[in-house]
């Protein structure tokens, strides 16, 4: 910023004459022996004016950076949709959690309210830009991220935000999946691909999951005395007696490119084609039990890079049997609309 600007800002916000100003700035130039310029002085008045020359600006965490394992997150988004609080009751007691779905211009995300969280829904309603704080990441256990609000965590409503409206967000974070060959799949889209399941790897495909809001529990040892034990503790609800979920991951090829899969849940189950409960019972042997190997189905999912092993990965969130006759009619369809 130039001394005439600087001299400007500071006329402009004090009312002090062009005079008066060029005679404190001589003075201050004197006060520090010659050794500040005339830029320097002004800047050095207008701090003593408690003036802010430069707009002080924040950087908004955009969705699309959202990964699991932030804490104290700050954000800044739109409300797309609050769903109903469920209750329900697990091990002799009850709970209660609502969804929120949170966008801006780079994406969506889901907020988890949990408990007394639900009163926050009374100042909440579509549309409204609100700015989460005191918030932290985990991931959803299907390969997702959500948000939580810790015990110091809120939600603010703003009233200026230069947030897109919502029917704007809803138009470019929409995604419709579309059929597509895996060698021209692409990180972060949402696909449809027909392939079949070549390899399912041998690793421990159950883990332990709360009963009151599904994260995925930890495990911990406690000492009492010279006894120890394990307990497995979720972030939100503490100490629990968890539940098992399903994880399966493999290799997919169409064709046209093999991608390792993952499928979590109700995605494993519907690819295995049984209930948890009976997946549960064969865990010891199961995929001596699965008769997949080689078949075709239709799958929805996004492709993440696995920043690990640094490799794109396909997350299944759907799984579908091939409709030979369904198949055919689309195809014939599609080579109508070519000739």
């Amino acid at each position: 910023m130039e001394a005439d600007a600087i001299l400007q800002k500071i006329i402009a916000t004090t009312g002090m004459s062009n005079e008066d100003l060029e005679h404190r700035i001589a003075e201050k130039q004197r006060e520090l022996s010659g050794l500040v310029s005339r830029e320097g002085a002004a800047y050095i008045i207008a701090k003593e004016l408690g003036l802010e020359l430069f707009e002080k600006t924040k950087r908004r965490l955009e969705i699309k950076s959202i990964v699991p394992g932030l804490k104290n997150v700050t954000l800044t988004a739109r409300l797309l949709r609050i769903f109903e609080a469920r209750q329900f009751e697990r091990n002799g007691q009850k709970s209660s959690v609502a969804n929120i779905i949170l966008g801006d211009e780079t994406g969506i995300v889901r907020l988890s309210l949990w408990d007394q969280q639900l009163e926050l829904l009374k100042q909440l309603q579509p549309g409204l830009a609100v700015e989460i704080f005191g918030a932290y990441t985990k991931d959803d256990g299907r390969g997702g991220t959500e948000i939580r609000l810790s015990k110091r965590g809120g939600i603010k409503v703003l009233a200026q935000s230069d947030l897109p409206t919502i029917d704007k967000i809803k138009a470019v974070t929409t995604e419709t999946p579309h059929r597509v060959e895996l060698s021209s799949v692409k990180e972060g889209g949402l696909f449809e691909v027909r392939a079949a399941v070549v390899q399912l790897f041998d690793s421990n495909a159950f883990y332990e999951i709360c009963p009151k809001c599904s994260a995925r529990v930890r495990k911990e040892t406690v000492a009492e005395g010279p006894r120890q034990y394990m307990v497995f503790k979720c972030i939100q609800h503490g100490e629990v007696q968890p539940t098992q979920a399903i994880v399966l991951s493999g290799v997919i090829d169409d064709g046209t490119a093999n991608i390792r899969a993952v499928w979590f849940r109700d995605a494993a189950l519907e690819l295995i084609g049984m209930p948890l409960e009976v997946a549960i019972q064969k865990k010891d042997h199961l995929l001596e039990s699965i008769d997949v190997l080689g078949k075709e189905f239709i799958m929805t999912g996004r492709v993440k890079r696995n920043k690990m092993f640094d490799r794109l990965e396909f997350i299944v969130n759907s799984v579908k049997p091939v409709e030979l006759k369904k198949e055919s009619e689309a195809l014939i369809n599609e080579l109508k609309r070519g000739s």
